[in-house]
């Protein structure tokens, strides 16, 4: 029998500072990785500016293909902290004050809480607050037609990071597939020679991921060498085909095995 697919995943990245380039991305990264150690098949990134109508539009287009949608950064006190009004408006559900989180905030805050920071307790209608103590990461249920879990962090990567681990530690929060088998050959082969076997070795082994990397550096004289580095990849029940599509590579290219290379 078929093994079943792994849960599908998309992560929308927010801020006029990533599209500027103010601030360098790191939580997309770090959330691939998270991902694929719990098995779990991450889709599509996408990085979209501080805009309602753009955040509720990308909303949209990603959670009919997923089933666990995260969205970072927006989630703050000011103005341009656009993420909860607009998934409110993308998914028909008003904004309503949390009694929890502003208990939170006034806590945190004491004299100094102004209205806007308490602002940040008004979040889409049916939110539950995740991942605490310290400020929740805030999951919603969506559907129909299609149930998909929406996770709303933060946008500070150490607070994205932090987050995550803690929903990794509530049972049955975070689905946890079998994982995924992977595989590499490291080739001294140019990469226009492999190109053929490759495309021979994919139509072959469909349900294999095959990725090819080139990669230069210098030698101890300065010359420059180059290694490619071939990937095979698949849900772990797949790991007979992935062994078998390696082993073919290898064999064909014995000659330009690289032996000096770290493993992936």
């Amino acid at each position: 029998p078929q093994p079943p697919a792994p849960t599908r995943a998309a992560l929308m990245l927010i801020g006029n500072e990533l599209l500027s380039g103010k601030i360098r991305d790191e939580n997309g990264w770090h959330l691939a990785r998270f991902l694929r150690r719990r098995g779990v098949d991450l889709r599509e990134v996408v990085m979209v500016p501080d805009d309602d109508e753009i955040i509720g539009a990308t909303l949209t287009r990603l959670r009919a293909g997923v089933d666990l949608l995260f969205t970072s950064g927006g989630v703050g006190p000011t103005h341009d902290d656009r993420t909860l009004p607009a998934i409110a408006r993308a998914t028909g559900r008003p904004l309503a004050r949390n009694d929890e989180m502003a208990a939170m905030l006034r806590a945190h805050y004491g004299e100094r809480l102004t209205p806007e920071a308490l602002a940040m307790a008004d979040v889409p209608e049916g939110t539950v607050p995740r991942a605490l103590p310290g400020w929740p990461v805030l999951r919603l249920d969506l559907g129909p037609p299609a149930p998909v879990r929406l996770y709303i962090l933060p946008g500070v990567p150490e607070l994205f990071r932090a987050k995550l681990e803690r929903l990794a530690e509530l049972p049955g929060e975070l689905p946890e597939g079998p994982g995924w088998c992977l595989h590499a050959v490291d080739l001294t082969a140019e990469e226009s020679r492999l190109a053929g076997p490759l495309q021979e070795l994919a139509a072959r082994f469909p349900e294999v991921e095959i990725g090819s990397y080139p990669r230069w550096s210098r030698d101890a004289e300065g010359r420059l060498r180059g290694r490619v580095r071939v990937t095979f990849e698949a849900p772990a029940a797949l790991g007979a085909q992935v062994e078998a599509a390696r082993g073919e590579l290898a064999a064909r290219f014995a000659e330009d095995l690289a032996t000096d290379e770290e493993s992936p």
